[in-house]
């Protein structure tokens, strides 16, 4: 009986989505382990033990997996941003790949799902365009893996150049303890933006594709500051966008498209009602693109896309479990023509999906 405190060895089997590596003892027992890689010999001492699991912490790595790479970051494994420093990036995009596979297969109950190769970023650091940070008592950084601690950094491989000069602003001129966000000059200062700048042109493709050239209204869930909407409007006899973000909502008004009517409201009411209107009416070709919190699609807002069917439904998510929840539903009214991981956060767990879908 595994006990908190016990050192055993174990061999990683595979790493699984969130960045915990998986192992098992020879009774079968599952030990999560954080920071490892596949094929790595390890001495781990379990950290906490319930029912049907346990959490182990690397003592020592008896035998490297073959993926696994040595962490550039001085701050890996105590700050709590990055989950895969330790693994080569090429391991990195296959394991991502494969666990949006395994999401679709386990969550979504469709193992032939037209999952793409993904996209990889052509810069694993030195890619985000904003960060973060704390100051508290002196330290001023991000959270630590216990989610408790503050670890005080100094710089984020992660951030472009811009952003990290102003962190080192930020830790000169002793600013009152809270939350700062940083970034760069392509940033507005207000709500939410892509955060990978070197993949904003690849996402915004991968969106016109998806999207039919000629239509007659598009409604498009969590617009924020119209960074799909920018690119597509055009195409649209009209656009609704609504979003319940007023901050973004500014950004968004500032683009000047005039075809496109902005909405400050709750996308799980507002969508469901112009779905319903728009299938009474006639003579319309309807679209929708939707790109919800990790959350994924509200109930309701499900329920009325498998209602009242749309020609084209593209579907953009930061979490593979929560698409391939909503995809279990939406196979039933929908042919999912493909789902194409993006790799916008590298050297974290996070994988961002765009999913194309087309009515029966």
């Amino acid at each position: 009986m595994l006990t908190r405190g016990d050192i055993i060895d174990v061999t990683i089997e595979k790493v699984i989505f969130g960045g915990d590596g998986l192992a098992r003892t020879p009774h079968g027992f599952v030990i999560f382990v954080p920071f490892s890689a596949e094929g790595d010999q390890l001495k781990v001492r379990i950290t906490d033990r319930k029912s049907h699991h346990a959490r182990g912490e690397i003592v020592e790595i008896t035998q490297p997996g073959p993926a696994r790479d040595n962490p550039p970051c001085p701050y890996y494994a105590k700050c709590g941003g990055c989950q895969y420093q330790h693994l080569t990036y090429a391991e990195e995009c296959r394991l991502k790949e494969n666990q949006v596979r395994e999401a679709f297969a386990r969550v979504g109950k469709l193992p032939d799902a037209p999952v793409l190769p993904i996209i990889p970023s052509p810069n694993p650091y030195g890619y985000r365009n904003r960060i973060t940070v704390h100051a508290e008592e002196g330290k001023i950084g991000f959270r630590g893996v216990n989610g408790r601690e503050l670890i005080d950094i100094r710089e984020c491989l992660l951030a472009r150049p811009a952003v990290n000069v102003e962190l080192e602003k930020l830790r000169t001129s002793r600013q009152a303890e809270g939350h700062y966000s940083l970034r760069d000059s392509t940033v507005p200062r207000s709500g939410f933006f892509q955060a990978n700048q070197d993949l904003h042109e690849a996402l915004r493709e991968l969106i016109g594709a998806a999207l039919p050239e000629k239509g007659g209204m598009l409604l498009e869930g969590y617009c924020g500051g119209g960074f799909f909407t920018e690119i597509v409007a055009g195409r649209f006899q009209q656009v609704i966008a609504v979003d319940n973000d007023p901050r973004t909502l500014r950004d968004a008004h500032r683009l000047g498209l005039t075809n496109v009517e902005w909405r400050d409201a709750d996308v799980a009411f507002v969508l469901p009602e112009e779905l319903r209107a728009l299938t009474e009416a006639t003579g319309k070709e309807t679209s929708v693109l939707v790109d919800p919190p990790r959350e994924g699609l509200p109930l309701r807002l499900a329920e009325a896309l498998c209602l009242d069917q749309v020609a084209h439904l593209v579907y953009v998510s930061c979490d593979p479990a929560t698409l391939a929840r909503d995809a279990r539903m939406l196979s039933k009214s929908y042919q999912l023509v493909s789902v194409q991981p993006i790799d916008l956060f590298p050297r974290t767990a996070q994988i961002e999906c765009v999913s194309v879908w087309r009515r029966n």
